[in-house]
Protein backbone atom coordinates (compact mmCIF):
# COMPACT_ATOMS: atom_id res chain seq x y z
CA UNK A 1 0.00 0.00 0.00
CA UNK A 2 1.43 3.72 -0.68
CA UNK A 3 2.39 5.45 1.72
CA UNK A 4 -0.03 8.32 1.32
CA UNK A 5 -3.02 6.08 2.14
CA UNK A 6 -1.44 5.19 6.17
CA UNK A 7 -1.42 9.32 6.15
CA UNK A 8 -4.45 9.36 4.92
CA UNK A 9 -6.16 6.87 7.78
CA UNK A 10 -4.16 8.22 10.50
CA UNK A 11 -5.29 12.01 9.74
CA UNK A 12 -8.88 10.94 9.44
CA UNK A 13 -8.20 8.83 12.26
CA UNK A 14 -7.70 11.94 14.62
CA UNK A 15 -9.96 14.32 13.23
CA UNK A 16 -13.00 11.30 14.24
CA UNK A 17 -12.19 12.89 17.52
CA UNK A 18 -11.87 16.49 16.69
CA UNK A 19 -15.22 16.37 14.43
CA UNK A 20 -16.94 14.68 17.74
CA UNK A 21 -14.97 17.57 19.93
CA UNK A 22 -16.92 19.77 17.66
CA UNK A 23 -20.48 18.46 17.78
CA UNK A 24 -19.83 18.36 21.47
CA UNK A 25 -18.89 22.08 21.55
CA UNK A 26 -21.58 23.26 18.81
CA UNK A 27 -24.85 21.60 20.17
CA UNK A 28 -24.24 22.28 23.70
CA UNK A 29 -24.06 26.03 23.00
CA UNK A 30 -20.49 26.44 24.32
CA UNK A 31 -19.85 28.23 21.28
CA UNK A 32 -23.26 29.36 19.45
CA UNK A 33 -21.47 31.18 16.36
CA UNK A 34 -19.67 29.07 13.82
CA UNK A 35 -17.62 32.43 13.02
CA UNK A 36 -16.57 32.74 16.60
CA UNK A 37 -15.29 28.53 16.20
CA UNK A 38 -13.37 29.46 13.27
CA UNK A 39 -11.32 32.66 14.80
CA UNK A 40 -10.26 30.53 17.52
CA UNK A 41 -8.69 28.48 14.44
CA UNK A 42 -7.16 31.20 12.95
CA UNK A 43 -5.22 32.36 16.02
CA UNK A 44 -4.55 28.84 16.74
CA UNK A 45 -2.66 28.82 13.50
CA UNK A 46 0.04 31.95 14.80
CA UNK A 47 1.54 29.43 17.33
CA UNK A 48 3.02 27.77 14.19
CA UNK A 49 5.43 30.93 14.29
CA UNK A 50 7.52 29.02 16.45
CA UNK A 51 8.34 26.23 14.46
CA UNK A 52 10.09 28.22 12.09
CA UNK A 53 14.04 28.02 13.42
CA UNK A 54 13.55 24.48 13.40
CA UNK A 55 11.97 23.46 10.16
CA UNK A 56 12.97 24.84 6.38
CA UNK A 57 10.77 27.47 5.12
CA UNK A 58 11.02 29.43 1.63
CA UNK A 59 9.47 32.23 0.18
CA UNK A 60 7.41 32.49 -2.45
CA UNK A 61 6.94 33.83 -5.69
CA UNK A 62 4.02 36.52 -5.05
CA UNK A 63 1.59 34.10 -7.72
CA UNK A 64 1.90 31.48 -5.32
CA UNK A 65 1.83 33.42 -1.97
CA UNK A 66 -1.90 34.45 -3.44
CA UNK A 67 -2.51 30.66 -3.59
CA UNK A 68 -1.30 29.85 -0.87
CA UNK A 69 -3.61 32.44 0.67
CA UNK A 70 -6.26 31.87 -1.93
CA UNK A 71 -6.42 28.26 0.34
CA UNK A 72 -6.42 29.44 3.60
CA UNK A 73 -9.16 31.81 3.14
CA UNK A 74 -11.01 28.85 1.05
CA UNK A 75 -10.12 26.44 3.84
CA UNK A 76 -11.54 28.72 6.43
CA UNK A 77 -14.82 29.25 4.60
CA UNK A 78 -15.34 25.66 4.32
CA UNK A 79 -14.72 25.01 7.87
CA UNK A 80 -17.37 27.81 9.20
CA UNK A 81 -19.96 26.24 7.10
CA UNK A 82 -18.74 22.67 8.20
CA UNK A 83 -19.31 24.42 12.08
CA UNK A 84 -22.95 25.33 10.21
CA UNK A 85 -23.97 21.80 9.06
CA UNK A 86 -23.19 20.39 12.46
CA UNK A 87 -25.72 22.43 14.29
CA UNK A 88 -28.63 20.54 12.13
CA UNK A 89 -27.56 16.95 11.73
CA UNK A 90 -25.77 13.83 13.72
CA UNK A 91 -21.98 14.80 12.89
CA UNK A 92 -21.70 11.14 11.50
CA UNK A 93 -24.03 12.54 8.29
CA UNK A 94 -22.43 15.71 8.29
CA UNK A 95 -18.85 14.04 8.00
CA UNK A 96 -20.54 11.56 4.77
CA UNK A 97 -21.51 14.52 3.15
CA UNK A 98 -18.55 15.44 2.48
CA UNK A 99 -18.54 12.79 -0.14
CA UNK A 100 -19.30 15.62 -2.90
CA UNK A 101 -16.31 17.30 -2.46
CA UNK A 102 -14.02 14.66 -4.42
CA UNK A 103 -16.64 15.55 -7.29
CA UNK A 104 -15.42 19.27 -7.40
CA UNK A 105 -11.39 18.20 -6.93
CA UNK A 106 -12.13 16.26 -9.82
CA UNK A 107 -13.27 18.95 -12.04
CA UNK A 108 -10.82 21.64 -10.48
CA UNK A 109 -7.42 19.47 -10.51
CA UNK A 110 -8.08 18.08 -14.38
CA UNK A 111 -8.17 22.11 -15.11
CA UNK A 112 -6.19 23.62 -12.75
CA UNK A 113 -2.91 20.78 -11.79
CA UNK A 114 -3.27 18.71 -14.67
CA UNK A 115 -4.34 15.37 -13.07
CA UNK A 116 -5.50 12.77 -15.38
CA UNK A 117 -7.26 9.86 -13.96
CA UNK A 118 -8.51 6.27 -15.32
CA UNK A 119 -12.42 5.17 -15.78
CA UNK A 120 -12.47 3.20 -13.13
CA UNK A 121 -12.21 6.02 -10.37
CA UNK A 122 -15.26 7.79 -12.19
CA UNK A 123 -16.93 4.62 -11.71
CA UNK A 124 -15.56 5.18 -8.02
CA UNK A 125 -16.95 8.55 -7.96
CA UNK A 126 -20.53 7.66 -8.84
CA UNK A 127 -20.64 5.14 -5.88
CA UNK A 128 -19.14 7.75 -3.66
CA UNK A 129 -21.61 10.52 -4.59
CA UNK A 130 -24.48 8.00 -4.19
CA UNK A 131 -23.70 7.49 -0.53
CA UNK A 132 -23.41 10.99 -0.02
CA UNK A 133 -27.12 11.89 -1.06
CA UNK A 134 -28.37 8.54 0.32
CA UNK A 135 -26.70 9.78 3.94
CA UNK A 136 -27.88 13.66 3.42
CA UNK A 137 -31.37 11.95 3.05
CA UNK A 138 -33.78 12.22 6.38
CA UNK A 139 -37.73 11.39 6.91
CA UNK A 140 -39.24 14.27 7.94
CA UNK A 141 -43.37 12.95 9.00
CA UNK A 142 -44.39 10.79 5.79
CA UNK A 143 -42.06 12.54 3.55
CA UNK A 144 -38.34 12.27 2.56
CA UNK A 145 -36.15 15.71 2.33
CA UNK A 146 -32.50 16.42 2.00
CA UNK A 147 -31.32 17.40 5.52
CA UNK A 148 -30.83 21.28 6.23
CA UNK A 149 -26.86 20.34 6.67
CA UNK A 150 -26.85 19.40 3.18
CA UNK A 151 -26.98 22.72 1.71
CA UNK A 152 -24.03 23.93 3.86
CA UNK A 153 -22.49 21.21 3.49
CA UNK A 154 -22.29 21.45 -0.66
CA UNK A 155 -20.94 24.88 -0.98
CA UNK A 156 -18.30 23.87 2.31
CA UNK A 157 -17.61 20.64 -0.22
CA UNK A 158 -16.46 23.25 -3.07
CA UNK A 159 -14.59 25.65 -0.79
CA UNK A 160 -12.63 22.47 0.75
CA UNK A 161 -12.11 21.30 -2.76
CA UNK A 162 -10.60 24.46 -3.69
CA UNK A 163 -8.24 25.12 -0.97
CA UNK A 164 -6.97 21.13 -1.64
CA UNK A 165 -6.47 21.62 -4.91
CA UNK A 166 -4.47 25.04 -3.96
CA UNK A 167 -2.76 23.50 -1.65
CA UNK A 168 -1.61 20.81 -3.92
CA UNK A 169 0.17 23.56 -6.06
CA UNK A 170 1.73 25.08 -3.09
CA UNK A 171 3.53 21.40 -2.13
CA UNK A 172 4.62 21.14 -5.86
CA UNK A 173 6.24 24.22 -5.93
CA UNK A 174 8.31 23.96 -2.26
CA UNK A 175 9.68 21.63 0.27
CA UNK A 176 7.01 20.13 2.66
CA UNK A 177 7.29 22.28 5.92
CA UNK A 178 7.49 25.37 3.48
CA UNK A 179 4.13 24.67 2.23
CA UNK A 180 2.93 23.27 5.39
CA UNK A 181 3.73 26.63 7.00
CA UNK A 182 2.65 28.80 4.03
CA UNK A 183 -0.72 26.81 4.16
CA UNK A 184 -0.99 27.20 7.78
CA UNK A 185 -0.53 30.64 8.49
CA UNK A 186 -2.73 31.73 5.40
CA UNK A 187 -5.15 30.36 7.08
CA UNK A 188 -5.15 33.37 9.85
CA UNK A 189 -7.01 35.20 7.36
CA UNK A 190 -10.30 33.96 9.11
CA UNK A 191 -9.15 36.08 12.27
CA UNK A 192 -10.09 38.68 9.44
CA UNK A 193 -13.69 38.06 10.72
CA UNK A 194 -13.05 40.04 13.61
CA UNK A 195 -13.49 42.90 12.27
CA UNK A 196 -17.44 43.01 12.31
CA UNK A 197 -18.11 44.42 16.00
CA UNK A 198 -20.73 42.00 16.27
CA UNK A 199 -18.54 38.88 15.96
CA UNK A 200 -15.81 40.65 18.00
CA UNK A 201 -18.00 40.80 20.73
CA UNK A 202 -19.29 37.47 20.71
CA UNK A 203 -16.02 36.00 20.31
CA UNK A 204 -14.77 37.95 24.01
CA UNK A 205 -18.28 37.24 25.78
CA UNK A 206 -17.67 33.16 24.46
CA UNK A 207 -14.16 32.84 25.77
CA UNK A 208 -15.22 34.98 28.68
CA UNK A 209 -17.89 32.92 30.20
CA UNK A 210 -16.82 29.32 28.79
CA UNK A 211 -16.17 26.90 31.57
CA UNK A 212 -12.24 25.83 31.91
CA UNK A 213 -13.04 22.31 31.31
CA UNK A 214 -14.66 23.15 27.71
CA UNK A 215 -11.70 25.55 27.39
CA UNK A 216 -9.54 22.53 27.97
CA UNK A 217 -11.60 19.83 25.38
CA UNK A 218 -10.68 22.77 23.09
CA UNK A 219 -6.90 22.86 23.93
CA UNK A 220 -7.06 19.00 23.29
CA UNK A 221 -8.58 19.66 20.29
CA UNK A 222 -6.13 22.46 18.44
CA UNK A 223 -3.27 20.17 19.58
CA UNK A 224 -4.50 16.81 17.82
CA UNK A 225 -5.65 18.86 15.18
CA UNK A 226 -2.43 20.19 14.46
CA UNK A 227 -0.61 15.96 14.13
CA UNK A 228 -3.55 15.32 12.02
CA UNK A 229 -2.73 18.60 9.58
CA UNK A 230 0.77 17.15 9.28
CA UNK A 231 -0.22 13.86 8.15
CA UNK A 232 -2.48 14.61 5.46
CA UNK A 233 0.30 17.06 4.22
CA UNK A 234 2.30 14.42 3.81
CA UNK A 235 -0.49 13.01 1.79
CA UNK A 236 -1.38 15.57 -0.51
CA UNK A 237 2.09 16.25 -0.87
CA UNK A 238 2.94 12.06 -2.17
CA UNK A 239 -0.08 11.47 -3.48
CA UNK A 240 -3.15 12.25 -6.43
CA UNK A 241 -4.86 15.15 -4.34
CA UNK A 242 -8.22 13.90 -5.60
CA UNK A 243 -7.44 10.21 -4.73
CA UNK A 244 -6.30 11.73 -1.01
CA UNK A 245 -9.81 13.67 -1.21
CA UNK A 246 -11.75 10.28 -2.27
CA UNK A 247 -10.15 8.22 -0.06
CA UNK A 248 -9.98 10.70 3.28
CA UNK A 249 -14.02 11.44 2.47
CA UNK A 250 -14.18 7.66 1.87
CA UNK A 251 -12.95 6.72 5.29
CA UNK A 252 -13.61 9.74 7.26
CA UNK A 253 -17.33 8.60 7.91
CA UNK A 254 -16.25 5.18 9.42
CA UNK A 255 -14.29 6.23 12.07
CA UNK A 256 -16.18 9.38 13.05
CA UNK A 257 -19.46 7.01 13.23
CA UNK A 258 -17.50 4.58 15.74
CA UNK A 259 -16.56 7.41 17.60
CA UNK A 260 -19.78 9.58 17.99
CA UNK A 261 -21.68 5.91 18.56
CA UNK A 262 -19.38 5.10 21.02
CA UNK A 263 -19.69 8.09 22.99
CA UNK A 264 -23.12 8.09 22.19
CA UNK A 265 -23.59 4.70 24.07
CA UNK A 266 -21.02 5.56 27.08
CA UNK A 267 -21.54 9.04 27.52
CA UNK A 268 -24.96 9.90 26.28
CA UNK A 269 -25.13 13.20 27.99
CA UNK A 270 -22.17 14.29 25.25
CA UNK A 271 -23.76 13.52 21.72
CA UNK A 272 -26.66 11.62 20.75
CA UNK A 273 -26.30 9.81 17.56
CA UNK A 274 -29.79 7.56 15.95
CA UNK A 275 -28.90 3.86 16.65
CA UNK A 276 -32.33 2.87 15.70
CA UNK A 277 -32.30 -0.42 13.43
CA UNK A 278 -33.43 1.94 10.38
CA UNK A 279 -30.09 4.65 11.15
CA UNK A 280 -27.95 2.13 11.34
CA UNK A 281 -29.13 -0.21 8.23
CA UNK A 282 -28.96 3.49 6.49
CA UNK A 283 -25.42 4.29 7.46
CA UNK A 284 -23.70 0.66 6.93
CA UNK A 285 -25.75 0.76 3.34
CA UNK A 286 -23.83 4.08 2.41
CA UNK A 287 -20.61 2.68 3.95
CA UNK A 288 -21.02 -0.03 1.66
CA UNK A 289 -21.16 2.06 -0.96
CA UNK A 290 -18.07 3.98 0.00
CA UNK A 291 -16.24 0.22 0.20
CA UNK A 292 -17.27 -0.31 -3.47
CA UNK A 293 -16.02 3.06 -4.10
CA UNK A 294 -12.45 2.82 -3.12
CA UNK A 295 -12.50 0.06 -4.62
CA UNK A 296 -12.55 1.41 -8.38
CA UNK A 297 -10.66 4.52 -7.26
CA UNK A 298 -7.51 2.21 -5.76
CA UNK A 299 -7.55 0.13 -9.08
Amino acid sequence: MNNWIYFVLIAQGIWSITSVIDKVVISKGYIKNPAVYIVLNGITNILLIFLLPFVGFEPLKFADFLIALFAGVAFSISVTLYYKAVQYDEISRVVMMYQITPIFILILSFFLIGERLTKNYFIGFLFLLGAGLIISYKKVGNLFRFSKALNYMLISAFFSALALVSGKHIFNVTGFWSAFLWLRLTAISSVGVLIVPSIRNQFIETFKNMKNKIKSLLTLKVIIDFSAFIFSGYAILNGPVSLVSALSTSVAPVFVFIVALITSIYLPKLIKEEIGRKAILTKVFALALIAIGIFFVNR
